[in-house]
């Protein structure tokens, strides 16, 4: 929907990346513009409805996201086949909520797939990018009410000089004072936001568990690469202007670079989304919990049978 289209976009260049939209309410020069920026940009990211995301053709574009699931097979499909296009690489994710299990599993059972690969969550990292997330949204709330309020000033300002009005305020002293205090602490506590957001997206995303000295290359997961090697230059950098601290110096051991599309497929683990093939499997896992409690009840009646044999033999 338009609605979620610009929320997402919206928090998305909050978070500092470069994003663009396309959707039914924009002017045809305004979308051929964000389409043209697109394809010039080396690392940028469309965001856009499906309707006008049909007929587009891109051709170094490495990954789609599903962020809402399709209502059906050939419009997965068409969003799907935007990337990996003539004989390249890329990568199709889809976000599924627990809401959306059902007609995700029926859209599997259209395409014939019995297992997908999962994407690979290194929950390690979460408490980093909530911390990110929840500022960016803090600031997105803020930024939303402040434009709406000046949009509504603004359209009452132009029917009324249409119209050859003067608009009046109906506003005491003490309710403008009161107001004004409340929208400089507003801002104060907008720019605070951003500050702290900015400090946090200068840093490279790091796991709760990570270590800025030696890591060891078979603890290092694929997906670390980049921010590693980047962090490693960084720290290169302050030991070559500051030479007090030599133990600080950055240091991983048998790394090999990994592309990233690559780690990702080496990462991801095989899921069973064949409703049929689940079925089995909890028909299985249940008959043999059963065997196992049989079993049990048949160890403890033994037991107790012997039990008693013994104290009838005293």
């Amino acid at each position: 929907s338009i609605a979620a289209l610009r929320h997402l976009s919206s928090i998305l260049r909050v978070l500092g990346i470069n994003v663009l939209t396309n959707h039914a309410q924009m002017q045809q020069r305004a979308r051929m513009k964000a389409v043209d920026r697109f394809r010039e940009s080396e690392n940028s990211i469309l965001v856009a409805t499906d309707g006008f995301a049909r007929g587009m053709d891109f051709d170094d574009v490495r990954t789609v996201i599903h962020y809402q699931l399709p209502h059906s097979t050939d419009v997965y499909i068409h969003r799907s086949g935007r990337t990996a296009r003539k004989s390249m690489a890329g990568c199709s994710i889809a976000l599924i909520s627990p809401a959306d299990k059902a007609k995700f599993y029926s859209l599997c059972k259209s395409l014939s797939k019995e297992n997908l690969q999962q994407f690979p969550v290194d929950h390690a990292y979460m408490p980093a990018v909530m911390n990110r997330l929840t500022l960016a949204r803090q600031i997105d709330k803020i930024t939303r009410k402040n434009s709406q309020e000046n949009a509504n000033k603004s359209w009452l300002q132009r029917n009324a000089e249409s119209m050859g009005l003067l608009l009046e305020t109906s506003d005491s002293e003490e309710e403008r004072v009161q107001g004004h205090k409340q929208r400089k602490a507003t801002s104060a506590n907008l720019q605070k936001l951003q500050q702290d957001l900015s400090e946090l997206l200068q840093r490279p995303l790091q796991p709760k568990t990570f270590s800025r000295r030696y890591l060891a290359g078979a603890g290092v997961s694929p997906l670390l690469q980049k921010q590693l090697e980047e962090l490693s230059k960084r720290n290169v950098k302050g030991s070559a202007s500051v030479n007090a601290n030599k133990g600080s110096r950055f240091v991983v051991i048998g790394q090999d670079q990994i592309e990233p599309l690559q780690a990702l497929q080496n990462s991801g683990q095989e899921v069973c989304v064949s409703i049929d093939k689940q079925r089995e499997k909890r028909r299985l896992a249940e008959n043999w919990r059963r065997k196992k409690q049989k079993e049990k009840k048949s160890t403890r009646e033994q037991k107790r049978k012997e039990k008693r044999i013994a104290k009838e033999r005293d």
